[in-house]
């Protein structure tokens, strides 16, 4: 201990210097005389290697704040320099987005209004045609045959007047037939505001959607229940009424928003699913025993429209009058007089399926969403007899091709069967006015909001304070009809 060397400083005794640190107290600097002293029978260190140990400290300490503490406040100061360039980057995007969607409305209307230029032209070719036709008709038959007529009866002569009485009476006037000329008017398509916003794109802030605005919870309308069963319920050309239906039942039933029964058809064989035709109003519907596909007309005569090869479990009109058939085993497209419709590769526009029980388009975007059960029960599946078997939607687009498989709340994957021990039972789908699907599901009882591009739900639109909801229908205007399986039904305000 003698050998080390004094460091001058001790308080306590005059003229001594620091030599050790005592450990027992934290390190305290000590002399010989406080190792004797108060200090006497402690743990001691030499203040060499403490000293040691301490500059090592210090200088980790100094390499932290030069590479890693000061660096860093460094960047940070860059980048709050810098910042304004990131929004100003998200302008352009934004503007780049804009301008791409203006350059395709520019080619849309460029396009249409050249079609019409084309047609007006074809138009005004035919219609000159016509004209010169007509009057060279005009002017070496009609026009002769009246000179001739005229001067015969000035004349007066016998032979001449009975003579042209017979070539009137054996000459058959044919004027040529003129060249049809097509109309043309300009259908305008549904503007959706909220369509456009989902086009358009969102603004991120810290990965988090700033320009959502969270749905109001729905104000109910009306309440009240029905004296028959439906599963079916979908609302006409306004919201004040809706068509429903059950799958065992013969009749369908028309009822306004106060539950009063405008109109009962019976129909005389077993209707298994309805649709609204949103042009005409006019309820479809299919009938499972003789796989036929019916129409109601205007005045309540059924009409036979086609038959299906498999039997049809659910219908869908779309707002391009075609016809959406479920069947045993997949979905196809027809025209509205039977014909199936192909699709690009040359093939019918099918999709497969196994129980395709409810089915609607989108008539916005033209997308159709399904609901499969593959057969399984409800109570079947919440029991767990089946466990091979569930419920799930399809979303396609026009064509029937595959968007997603939605088989439990947050599949994301179209190919990905759903690996949450969760249960998930849909029942009936629609769409609301920004193309995203809503779905009554029956173990939440509840109705979600599915993304209409990747089958994440968004968020529960509604909740039911007692039994399922077991079909639902939303028209354009906001009305939302929302059936449950103790045939009450409650009218939404949906925003």
């Amino acid at each position: 201990m003698a050998t080390q060397t004094a460091v001058p400083g001790c308080t306590r005794h005059q003229g001594m210097g620091f030599i050790y640190v005592c450990k027992s107290c934290d390190d305290q600097l000590i002399c010989m005389e406080c190792v004797t002293d108060i200090h006497n029978g402690h743990t001691f260190g030499k203040l060499t290697e403490y000293v040691t140990s301490q500059k090592r400290e210090i200088q980790q300490y100094v390499d932290k704040l030069s590479k890693v503490d000061i660096p860093k406040v460094e960047e940070d100061i860059r980048e709050n320099e810098t910042n304004g360039g990131q929004y100003q980057a998200v302008i352009r995007d934004i503007k780049r987005q804009g301008e791409k969607m203006k350059d395709d409305i520019d080619r849309n209307i460029d396009m249409l209004v050249n079609m019409c230029t084309e047609l007006e032209k074809l138009n005004a070719s035919t219609s000159e045609k016509n004209k010169a036709e007509l009057n060279r008709y005009l002017r070496e038959d009609l026009k002769p045959k009246l000179d001739r007529c005229q001067q015969i009866l000035a004349s007066g002569i016998t032979a001449d007047v009975t003579t042209l009485v017979r070539e009137i009476r054996n000459t058959a006037t044919d004027p040529p037939t003129p060249g049809r000329l097509q109309t043309v008017e300009f259908k305008p398509g549904s503007i959706s505001t909220e369509l456009l916003e989902h086009m358009f794109g969102k603004i991120l802030v810290d990965g988090e959607d700033q320009s959502y605005k969270p749905i109001p919870t729905p104000v109910v309308l009306d309440d009240f229940k029905t004296s028959f069963h439906y599963d079916v319920c979908r609302t006409g050309l306004t919201g004040d009424e809706a068509w429903l239906s059950y799958w065992d039942s013969d009749s369908v039933y028309r009822v306004d928003t106060k539950g009063t029964m405008k109109e009962k058809i019976q129909c005389k064989v077993k209707v298994q699913s309805i649709s609204v035709s949103p042009t005409t109003g006019r309820v479809w519907f299919c009938v499972r025993d003789d796989r036929s596909i019916r129409e109601i007309t205007t005045g309540g005569d059924i009409v036979k429209r086609f038959d299906v090869t498999d039997t049809p479990y659910s219908l869908c009109i779309t707002s391009d009058d075609m016809v959406l058939v479920g069947m045993d085993g997949g979905i196809q497209l027809f025209t509205t007089d039977g014909r199936a419709v192909s699709s690009r590769a040359g093939g019918p526009c099918r999709q497969v399926a196994v129980f395709p029980h409810h089915m609607m388009s989108c008539k916005q975007t033209g997308d159709v969403a399904v609901v499969d059960n593959e057969g399984v029960r409800y109570n079947n599946y919440m029991a767990g007899e089946e466990p091979d078997k569930q419920s799930y939607v399809i979303v396609m687009d026009k064509h029937l091709n595959l968007k997603f498989h939605c088989k439990d709340i947050g599949t994301t994957n179209p190919n990905r069967s759903s690996t949450q021990s969760s249960k998930f039972y849909p029942f009936d789908v629609c769409f609301d006015g920004a193309g995203d699907v809503l779905v009554a599901e029956l173990v939440t009882k509840s109705v979600l909001l599915i993304d209409r591009n990747t089958g994440r739900c968004m968020r529960t639109v509604y909740t039911s304070d007692g039994v399922e909801p077991l079909c639902i229908s939303l028209h354009e205007d906001g009305t939302f009809w929302i059936g449950h399986r103790d045939r009450r039904i409650k009218i939404l305000q949906y925003k």
